[in-house]
């Protein structure tokens, strides 16, 4: 592994092991084993599909750097959005259970990400119990994102579905170091926001203005500017701790037993 490699190693392992910090004790053995297992790192220009819905999944990867759009094109040729991978995250982890995705997973901006075989991360977890609670906390980490993505397709209005995905995406780039409070890097278009949120363009850019005119928001040229970060939160009804189980005071922390 080059030296830069190394650095940028040390780097996402401490974005991924910050995400799941409070939930259990990170010991040095599962530092170690990110170590072994990820070493090659690849780079992915912007556009470039990882994998293609019904496609083979292949090798799951860890992303280091870069936003990862996964997402689900229908048959009249409309498309939802899913979710995004960000630095710290997993993108096709169902390659340890399947073999062909019912997504696809696409690199929205310039992509470098840890290639991992499945053999290779399936041997390791077969060994490491810690790593395994690791990779359980990221499982559930998504379930608790697409649960959410649920309640906002089924039961908030537009309004409020554009606030929490905004509240979601800020808290998100907060957990693994983005600390700006005013100003957020978002490489997101409104087309693809409303892909997110099941809404029209037209819809999605009406209430971006509404934002805009109430000092509340405004998003322009993939730049989230923050105002009142307070009233957008009301506004959403958002509450992140469905998103870091650290700030959950019900948490269970759990760790193997020792035998």
């Amino acid at each position: 592994m080059a030296v830069t490699e190394e650095t940028e190693l040390v780097q996402l392992t401490e974005i991924l092991l910050k995400k799941v910090a409070g939930f259990f004790e990170v010991n040095d053995e599962v530092r170690a084993t990110f170590y072994e297992i990820c070493t090659d790192l690849e780079e992915f220009d912007a556009g470039t599909v990882i994998v293609p819905q019904g496609g083979d999944y292949g090798d799951i990867f860890l992303l280091e750097r870069g936003w990862v759009v996964r997402s689900r094109h229908l048959e009249n040729g409309a498309r939802q959005i899913v979710n995004v991978a960000l630095p710290g995250d997993f993108v096709a982890m169902n390659a340890l259970l399947f073999s062909t995705s019912d997504f696809e997973l696409s690199c929205k901006t310039d992509v470098a990400a840890f290639r991992l075989p499945a053999d290779r991360l399936g041997n390791a977890l077969s060994r490491d119990a810690m790593l395994s609670a690791a990779l359980f906390w990221v499982n559930a980490h998504e379930e608790s994102l697409l649960a959410e993505r649920i309640v906002s397709l089924g039961r908030r209005s537009a309004r409020q579905r554009t606030a929490h995905v905004l509240c979601e995406l800020i808290s998100r780039l907060e957990i693994i170091g983005i600390m700006d409070p005013e100003m957020f890097v978002i490489p997101m278009s409104q087309e693809e926001f409303a892909d997110i949120l099941g809404i029209s363009v037209v819809h999605m850019n009406k209430t971006l203005r509404t934002f805009e005119r109430e000092g509340v928001v405004s998003f322009r040229n993939a730049i989230l500017m923050v105002q009142d970060r307070k009233k957008l939160e009301i506004e959403a009804g958002f509450d992140n701790g469905y998103l870091h189980f650290a700030r959950r005071e019900d948490r269970n922390a759990w760790r193997p037993k020792r035998y």
